[in-house]
């Protein structure tokens, strides 16, 4: 085990038995108690050791399925010792600190260590969208701070500056990449109880109610829609650059010699590692995108298949009416059907009037049908193909969707100067896509192009005017559709 090893840093900061707590049958009561202490301690970081001991009683009161090892105080009838044994296995963990000032004077201590624990833990348990959807906030925030072009640059940045800027851009990058993940995880949460689901019923529910609310769109909504994607891009570049060039290098490299006290040449190559770690995860916001839409794609698949079992394959609708005609087919066998006219029936049907075909008339007549709907899942074999359609089907209902991304290239495209004008009669759209950027620009007053800058501009039609005589509104032809005139002016 070498001494920049991960476990040799670790066991070096912290005792070997500080995990085993989470490794007992009563983890649950250990981690509950932490946390309550932790919380009632706040930013002190210490309360009574008596107020500690009656934390974990009442902690114990609310568990009281858990069963405790004999030196957990399981031979113990009293409840005040039981949570003294308790507590005294938090100390041995150094999850908690008995400091004893005098003799009636006794403070239970927070353990440093114990906070990143409790963090840690604490961000496996999250499951809420909205606390984890937040990444977007964070990327935009190192967006808009390497959008200003003189925030890496060596002759306007102070060594220490620099340092700071590139350690909390790495930093809020990683915060944001740990967060999309968690967003990676609620869909795996969702997978999980897709599989348990009980019923087609539950599995529909899922899929649409649950899961298809849009909530779980917020790769598409956050990075695409909002333009993020293309100034993630600029912003990758520039940090590229930047390591390409000798002075940024050694600028950062003084700042972390002078900040830390490392040797020159540990400080040079310490710097150059920050700088392309800031590179990587600026890259790896789309990677895990990406793999969150093969996730969503996974679970679509993954429901068709199961409702697709629990109605053909293991429904008990058709196994009880299978049961059903073979008892009657036991009951009368050898007799007619006319003969049955008189017999009772075994219930009454809900409907205000019936008739059973029989004979020459239960006969099927031929008949001119439309075809039937197919309305089946697809029983492809072939998993990844499947997947590919679907992430394919995704793909292309993005790409029709009207985003001010696309009104923004008409915009630039049309007017190359503020304050210019262009009307529909002025220009024909020729393709789909065409169309729809005309339209996006209906639907949107601004947005952020592909090099970061900021297009802003304002529709405003004839209806305005002749809005009480529609027949006098003049149309225009637009990619085989006729539309009402208006025109498009940018302001920035």
């Amino acid at each position: 085990m070498t001494r920049d090893s991960l476990s040799h840093r670790l066991l070096d900061s912290v005792s070997r038995d500080f995990f085993r707590p989470l490794s007992r049958a009563s983890a649950a009561l250990y981690i509950d108690c932490a946390d309550r202490i932790a919380d009632t301690a706040g930013d002190s970081g210490r309360i009574p050791q008596a107020d500690a001991i009656a934390v974990i009683r009442e902690t114990l009161a609310a568990h009281p399925g858990i069963l405790l090892d004999e030196d957990e105080g399981a031979l113990l009838r009293d409840a005040r010792q039981r949570a003294g044994q308790i507590f005294n296995r938090l100390c041995d963990a150094r999850w908690i600190e008995d400091q004893q000032l005098g003799l009636h004077e006794r403070w239970a201590l927070v353990s440093p260590g114990l906070r990143p624990l409790l963090r840690l833990l604490r961000e496996l348990a999250e499951d809420e969208i909205a606390e984890l959807t937040t990444f977007a906030d964070t990327v935009r925030g190192v967006c808009e701070t390497l959008e200003n072009s003189e925030v890496l640059d060596p002759r306007f940045r102070e060594p220490d500056e620099l340092r700071a800027t590139v350690t909390d851009l790495n930093a809020r990058l990683e915060n944001a990449v740990i967060q999309l993940h968690g967003v990676e995880k609620l869909i795996s949460m969702f997978d999980q109880r897709q599989r348990a689901s009980e019923s087609p019923a539950e599995t529909l529910r899922l899929l649409y109610a649950e899961f298809g609310s849009g909530q779980h769109m917020v790769c598409y909504d956050a990075l695409r829609r909002n333009g993020l994607l293309p100034r993630l891009q600029m912003a990758r570049t520039k940090v590229a650059d930047c390591r390409d060039q000798p002075l940024v290098k050694e600028r950062l490299a003084e700042g972390l010699a002078n900040h830390y006290g490392w040797p020159n040449d540990e400080a040079y190559a310490r710097g150059e590692r920050s700088l392309r770690d800031l590179e990587r995860r600026l890259a790896a916001i789309r990677l895990v995108a990406d793999a969150i839409d093969a996730r969503m794609a996974s679970f679509n698949q993954l429901s068709q298949q199961r409702y697709r079992y629990q109605t053909e394959l293991r429904g008990r609708r058709p196994e009880i009416i299978k049961a059903y005609c073979d008892a009657l087919n036991a009951m009368h066998a050898g007799s007619r059907v006319g003969a049955m006219r008189d017999t009772a029936p075994d219930f009454q049907p809900l409907v205000p009037e019936m008739r059973c075909f029989y004979g020459v008339e239960s006969l099927a007549r031929t008949r001119r049908v439309k075809s039937p709907a197919d309305l089946t899942f697809s029983q492809s074999a072939d998993r990844e193909h499947d997947e590919d359609d679907t992430l394919a089907a995704l793909r292309e209902r993005q790409r029709l969707a009207l985003t001010p991304q696309r009104a923004a290239r008409l915009v630039a495209r049309l007017m190359d100067q503020v304050a210019g004008s262009a009307c529909t009669s002025s220009f024909a759209a020729s393709s789909v896509d065409e169309m729809l950027d005309l339209l996006a620009t209906a639907a949107y007053d601004h947005a952020t192009t592909a090099d970061g800058r900021t297009v802003r501009w304002k529709v405003d039609g004839t209806r305005r005017q002749a809005g009480m005589e529609p027949e006098s509104i003049p149309h225009d032809e637009q990619a085989g559709w006729r539309m009402e005139r208006f025109a498009i002016t940018r302001h920035a």
